[in-house]
């Protein structure tokens, strides 16, 4: 991993953590308004974490067709997609690693961030509630992507490189299942599912939160999202509609699995539900992060 690629994401790491502090300063006096949790039912949790384990399980039971890949690679002219095939060749194995921890970040955003919203006395209590909710919704998007992945047997854009010119690295092996699993992107439904789960859950919790606020939890989500799925591109280990389909799948699931739950105060008052200018104020900031963070990924090369 080169220089500049790793102080990109320590940078943006830091920017994550620095979140949850303005979010606890800006919080109103009244603790018990953010003391704020998922109502969780356990016959119905149980009912999502499972389904989600079933899923993962179904996936990794279907056989990928593993092809032979000619000394020239594969003939990209079987790519559909003109954007996808201006790929071809674009390696950056530096980016490989950039990628995982730009994703483990991304993962740990919404906890770290609850962490540092709560009130104390409820740090724990309430991050364990949401940890739940955020299994569920983490299990859900993984458990689609690895069912499509298996069974699409897509090419990873390396199998179009002849092997010769390949990296000297064992994770472009062109003999592994793993060459033919590329869409949707895993990191890519893994990094949206994190970024819409933290500003969902954000929007729930603290629906009178200053719009300052729900902008910057919104665009530090979209920055490391854009970060995580960019890196991956520029690794050679994804098409753009890879990670395209991967993000609809965890966008989809860190959004919706919050919703599902009521989110209660300690007294049993729900929450409102976010007002339509909350959300569009929330997935502007998201959009205007995920294109930083492309940016800074693009350049950090």
């Amino acid at each position: 991993m080169s220089h500049r690629p790793r102080c990109a994401t320590l940078g943006i790491l830091a920017l994550a953590l620095a979140a949850p502090p303005s979010a606890r300063a800006a919080a109103p006096p009244d603790s018990s308004s953010r003391a704020v949790a998922p109502e969780l039912r356990w016959q119905r949790e149980a009912a999502l974490v499972g389904s989600g384990i079933v899923l993962i399980g179904a996936g990794r039971q279907l056989g990928v067709t593993v092809r032979a890949v000619p000394q020239e690679g594969l003939d990209p002219a079987e790519i559909g997609w003109s954007f996808d095939r201006d790929q071809v060749g674009r390696i950056h194995p530096s980016a490989l690693t950039a990628s995982d921890v730009a994703s483990a970040v991304t993962f740990a955003y919404p906890l770290v961030l609850s962490l540092g919203m709560q009130p104390r006395g409820e740090q724990i209590s309430g991050t364990l509630r949401r940890s739940v909710v955020y299994a569920e919704a983490f299990l859900l998007a993984t458990g689609v992507s690895t069912l499509i992945k298996n069974s699409a047997d897509r090419p990873r854009p390396y199998t179009y490189v002849p092997p010769a010119e390949l990296p000297d690295d064992p994770s472009y092996d062109i003999t592994e299942d793993e060459a033919f699993q590329s869409m949707p992107s895993s990191h890519a439904s893994t990094a949206f599912c994190g970024a819409a789960f933290a500003i969902t859950d954000h929007l729930l919790s603290r629906p009178h939160a200053p719009w300052l606020e729900r902008c910057g939890v919104a665009f530090t989500g979209g920055v490391l999202a854009g970060l995580t799925t960019t890196y991956r591109v520029r690794s050679g280990k994804h098409f753009p509609s890879d990670i395209l389909a991967g993000g609809a799948i965890g966008l989809t699931s860190g959004v919706t699995l919050p919703l599902a739950h009521r989110y209660v105060s300690p007294t049993g008052r729900r929450t409102p539900l976010p007002s339509r200018g909350s959300w569009l104020q929330a997935l502007g900031a998201m959009v205007a992060g995920v294109g930083s963070g492309v940016l800074i990924a693009r350049a950090s090369d």
